[in-house]
């Protein structure tokens, strides 16, 4: 990591808490953020000096922050702190601003990520907020590190005579190759572990190689819109090999919204990542209407093992509800041909989408069941900010809290037309029971015992079930 006495920029990742009650509780994961790691390579290919402070990465927890804080940077000046923040971090990264802006009150504090962008005006009224960047934020905070006018800065929200200003939105950056490739020294990339199950090999990394969503599902944040832009195999090949060959990274996660979203690119990235000689394990995401049986094949060749599905429901006019844009025989068809490929499908599943009823909710069961996927994650539906459910709701003051702590997928957030809190809950563990401590599961788990790691994700698994099976809510 690149130690500097004067800063032009510090980047601050707050630490991610897994909520008590989850049952990722039980589970350990610590990643850094492609994000952040794209802004301070991006400043500092201009000659700027910019560095970062992952704390989620490190597992530096809230109130050990400034202890860790003083400890590195006691002695170093700094111009701007970049602080990050999801919808359930903004009140740590807001607290962490307070913290800041305090001890150094020279400072500016700018935030960014997915809440400010949707969020700006109330991120602003903080005190110790001073700009939001919205959207993308390599050009933009290029421009406010050479001092440029705010008002003429496109993409930001700042305050001028305690009144807050918002600019015009910036323009998307079309050609991701023109970025920079992430200096993978700014962060201690060798402590990045994601989720148990969904790797085959530590040291593992996240790539992110393309930005925008062509979904409009309702409950999703888009705040890049649905414009997708995409790196080139060429440009991903490259990010891998810096990690492959100077950070001996052997496990890449895509977290690409939709990493299969281009039939020819996913198959020339699995061509050339084939002929590199690099033997590396990925898993993605994907849409279950964007699923080719050769493209499966290939990918499993490439070193594909797992890919992720956001399904939601299984039921059609759930579906059309929270325009998905796909239909149950998608769902079917892509999970069956994942598997009969040799990759593990991975589904999530959301209770409490507009339009369910206790039917619909034992259906779900029911077809999970069938379908037989190697994972489910469940969650409550919850809106985030910058989408048209949470926009809907906030139109109809029918927002349950806005205590964004509680935007996990756990807790109820609009209430349901026909569900009760409880019965969404109680459909939330039976939906993980009923699948995952079925005989023929566990049977099935157990035979594919082939490594420490295998035991181990059956082991954490038992025990996350625990509290669902113990703890009343």
């Amino acid at each position: 990591m690149h130690l500097h006495k004067n800063l032009d920029i510090l980047f601050i990742v707050p630490h991610y808490p897994v909520k008590n009650g989850l049952i990722w509780k039980a589970i350990e994961y610590r990643f850094h953020s492609p994000g952040v790691l794209s802004l301070a390579s991006y400043i500092n290919a201009y000659n700027f000096k910019a560095a970062i402070f992952d704390c989620n990465l490190e597992q530096i927890t809230e109130n050990k922050f400034t202890e860790n804080f003083d400890k590195r940077y006691a002695d170093t000046s700094i111009s701007y702190f970049g602080i990050s923040s999801s919808t359930q971090t903004i009140n740590q990264a807001l607290r962490i601003a307070n913290l800041l802006k305090k001890n150094r009150p020279e400072a500016k504090i700018i935030l960014g990520g997915a809440h400010p962008s949707a969020m700006p005006e109330n991120v602003l009224k903080n005190d110790s907020v001073d700009i939001v960047v919205i959207g993308e934020g390599e050009e933009t905070l290029l421009k406010i590190l050479k001092g440029d006018n705010l008002s003429n800065i496109r993409g930001i929200a700042y305050k001028e005579n305690e009144r807050i200003k918002i600019t015009l939105p910036a323009e998307r950056l079309k050609n991701l190759d023109l970025l920079p490739l992430n200096d993978y020294s700014l962060v201690p990339i060798n402590l990045s572990k994601p989720l148990i199950g969904t790797y085959r090999k530590l040291p593992a990394a996240i790539l992110v190689t393309s930005r925008g969503c062509l979904g409009t599902c309702t409950f999703c944040s888009r705040v890049l819109g649905h414009e997708l832009h995409c790196m080139s195999p060429g440009r991903i090949l490259e990010e891998i090999k810096t990690l492959y060959y100077h950070h001996n990274i052997r496990q890449i996660i895509f977290y690409d919204d939709t990493f299969i979203s281009n039939k020819t690119r996913i198959e020339e990235f699995c061509t050339l990542l084939m002929q590199s000689g690099m033997k590396v394990f990925w898993t993605c995401s994907s849409r279950v209407d964007k699923v080719y049986p050769d493209t499966l094949a290939k990918m499993k060749k490439a070193g594909c093992h797992q890919i992720m599905y956001g399904v939601e429901s299984f039921d059609e006019n759930v579906l059309k509800n929270i325009d998905k844009k796909i239909t149950k025989a998608d769902i079917f068809y892509a999970i069956t041909e994942t598997k009969k490929a040799g990759i593990e499908a991975r589904v999530s599943i959301m209770i409490g989408n507009p339009g369910d009823t206790e039917l619909i909710l034992k259906n779900n069961i029911k077809a999970l069941k069938k379908l037989n996927p190697d994972i489910i994650q469940v969650t409550l539906t919850t809106p985030l900010p910058g989408s048209c459910m949470f926009t809907d709701a906030m139109k109809n003051n029918s927002l349950v809290t806005c205590d964004w702590d509680k935007y996990e997928g756990k807790d109820c957030i609009i209430p349901h037309e026909s569900l009760s809190f409880d019965t969404m809950l109680r459909y939330y563990k039976k939906t993980y029971i009923s699948f995952y401590l079925r005989p023929r599961f566990l049977f099935s788990q157990i035979f594919k015992i082939n490594s420490l790691l295998r035991l181990q994700v059956l082991i954490t698994g038992f025990f996350s079930m625990l509290p669902l099976l113990f703890k009343k809510n």
